[in-house]
């Protein structure tokens, strides 16, 4: 399905020269991420994130001419290739975190937002990122594209926002995608933060306040975004196999 820039303006109000810029641009050669694919964005989650995150990244102070500078753009695509290829288990977690590491090591600005990320992404619980992780590990598939901010600067305070702004988009989106493959997950054993959560009172509830807590963050820079995510969810919130754990 062909996404226009002009509908990623209207629905999720990202700026138009960053939603042109993605819906003009050819998938990357030899890119996993991108394989067999057509268009460079896709209605799915795991395409959506890219201009939605470098829209809100714009609207916390990163300059948009560096956020569509080839030194990030290419890297984020790097990255998803790294991605793709732990996902295809042709490589291991540790393996993939390594990769990234390779590839950011000599080009990040920010030792502290590096140093803490490179612990994170190993399995340390004592940097600031952990503290604002999620506590369903199926909601950070994604985290590996952190690694893609290394090569931006910021201070400290904005390296926070950031990371803070990125758990509220990514585990959303990643939350839509739960909901709409949890029949599949419950049979296939893959990652789901429904069936983590337990698939009880209790774990929906818990989920439903993250998400409320998500969308808050989201509203500061975004309202517009916000409320589409939310429209989204409460849609899918009517679908039988979801509203089965609701009730």
């Amino acid at each position: 399905m062909f996404l226009s820039s002009n509908s990623l303006a209207i629905t999720y109000n990202i700026h138009d020269t960053i939603a042109k810029f993605f819906v003009d641009r050819e998938p990357p050669q030899g890119n996993l991420y991108w394989k067999d694919k057509l268009l460079y964005l896709r209605p799915q989650p795991g395409y959506l994130f890219i201009p939605m995150a470098v829209d809100t990244f714009y609207k916390l102070g990163i300059p948009m001419q560096v956020l569509l500078d080839d030194a990030y753009v290419q890297r984020l695509e790097a990255i998803g290739h790294i991605a793709a290829q732990e996902e295809a288990k042709l490589i291991t977690h540790a393996q993939a975190v390594d990769a990234c590491i390779a590839l950011t090591g000599n080009h990040y600005h920010n030792k502290d937002y590096y140093d803490a990320l490179v612990d994170y992404m190993k399995g340390g619980t004592g940097n600031f990122i952990a503290a604002l992780a999620w506590p369903y590990n199926a909601l950070h598939r994604g985290d590996i594209f952190l690694f893609s901010l290394c090569v931006l600067q910021f201070d400290n305070a904005l390296a926070h926002q950031l990371v803070r702004h990125w758990f509220a988009l990514i585990t959303s989106l990643l939350l839509m995608d739960d909901a709409e493959d949890l029949e599949d997950d419950k049979r296939t054993g893959e990652p789901n933060a429904f069936l983590q959560c337990g698939l009880h009172k209790e774990g929906v509830e818990k989920i439903k306040q993250l998400l409320n807590d998500n969308l808050s963050i989201i509203e500061e820079v975004n309202v517009t975004m916000m409320h589409s995510i939310d429209n989204r969810f409460v849609l899918m919130a009517q679908k039988p196999h979801i509203q089965q754990y609701l009730n």
